[in-house]
């Protein structure tokens, strides 16, 4: 009954599928967008509500177009923070426009990970990425999203640990604080220094870039197998714990194995265990949610359904007794199809009768080939 139910919208979806994937993915982006400049305060708000429309309405048909528009538009708000930054950020952009436009939805939810992080919701980036994007697509997408973070945190001076950037935001009053006043090479300092401690601290920061690739790959493998797709949800509900449990592993076990490269703030983090365990909850929920509904999406869409009412009209209908004659006329009328029919058969009836099949003779048991008795006429080629 549910299905019948959702059969208009369901329809409407796969009529118009890559329509309205390409609205999603257009409205994520001018969302993006609009949250970093109402965060960094230089253009009006009439301006970003304006620019943010723009950016989405011309994403549904021309991403390209919305893509340059909206790095055009990042690029002033960079500029008055420090140029370095606003060249750094042209540079990256205009090298990687292919990659960033082809897979537009992958680089929206890489970027969006400092913003997830706040509600304890990054752990979702590798995993979706696994299940959307496959097993290598979902490792990069869990490396970047980990880097990126960790890049925008130590933008803002905070620790680089992901145990205590979950729950924070950079704020960017703090960046500005930083970089308004460093050349070019201090731009560079401060976006290395971070990473350039000790070699405990350069380790334990690679290992939790690894395990959050890690946890896309795996999840990215399984995603794709038979197993999966005949048994979702609950196929989805375990590869999306068993990647959960990859990143909780990960965040847990590090502090006790690198114990130099632990913070006292990490310290305090480890102390309470219900930020990784939400985490990791919403992870398995969320996920296997989101999921399994996108995947019932992608079936057929549900038959129409039979009315009630003709449905008990075609049982209570009384049985036709001149049904049977006009049955009976199937001979006659397979003649004027043009097929023809025995006389003989059609009387006896025997056309209603399944056919045998025919043995066919082997051929031991053709007859040897003889020559004509009349050879007039005929030429005999003998070839050795």
């Amino acid at each position: 009954m549910l299905s019948h139910a959702l059969r208009g919208p369901h329809n409407l979806y796969r009529r118009y599928q890559a329509l309205l994937e390409s609205s999603l993915t257009a409205l994520g982006l001018a969302a993006l967008v609009c949250l970093t400049l109402l965060n960094m305060d230089v253009y009006p708000q009439n301006w970003v509500l304006v620019m943010g429309v723009a950016i989405a309405a011309l994403g549904i048909r021309w991403p390209m177009v919305a893509y340059v528009i909206s790095v055009g538009t990042l690029v002033y708000p960079l500029y008055t923070v420090n140029l370095y930054l606003a060249v750094i950020f042209v540079a990256v952009s205009v090298l990687g426009y292919r990659l960033f436009v082809h897979y537009l939805g992958a680089t929206i939810l890489v970027l969006s990970t400092p913003l997830l992080a706040d509600y304890h919701l990054h752990w979702l980036v590798p995993i979706l990425g696994g299940l959307w994007w496959g097993g290598m697509a979902g490792a990069w997408v869990g490396g970047l999203a980990a880097i990126w973070g960790k890049i925008i945190g130590g933008m803002a001076g905070l620790n680089l640990d992901w145990l205590v950037l979950a729950g924070q935001t950079p704020h960017a009053q703090d960046i500005l604080l930083r970089y308004q006043e460093a050349n070019s090479l201090e731009t560079l300092l401060l976006l290395i220094e971070p990473f350039a401690g000790a070699s405990t601290i350069m380790l334990y920061n690679l290992l939790q870039v690894v395990g959050w690739a890690t946890a896309g790959g795996f999840v990215g493998a399984l995603a794709g197998r038979k197993w999966v797709k005949y048994r979702a949800p609950w196929s989805i509900l375990v590869i999306t714990a068993g990647g959960g449990l990859i990143m909780l592993a990960t965040h847990l076990a590090l502090p006790y194995w690198l114990v130099e490269a632990v913070s006292a703030e990490t310290v305090s983090a480890l102390q309470d265990p219900a930020g990784p365990l939400f985490s990791l909850l919403m992870v398995i929920i969320v996920s296997t949610a989101i999921h399994s509904f996108r995947e019932s999406l992608d079936l057929p869409v549900a038959p129409p359904r039979v009315r009630r009412r003709q449905q008990q009209a075609a049982k209570s209908r009384p049985i036709n007794p001149f049904r049977a004659a006009k049955a009976g006329r199937g001979p006659q009328r397979k003649q004027r199809l043009g097929r023809k029919v025995d006389p003989g058969l059609a009387e006896t009836g025997d056309l209603d009768r399944p056919r045998r099949p025919v043995r066919v003779p082997d051929h031991s048991e053709l007859p040897e080939w003889e020559p004509p008795g009349d050879e007039s006429g005929l030429i005999m080629l003998e070839i050795d």
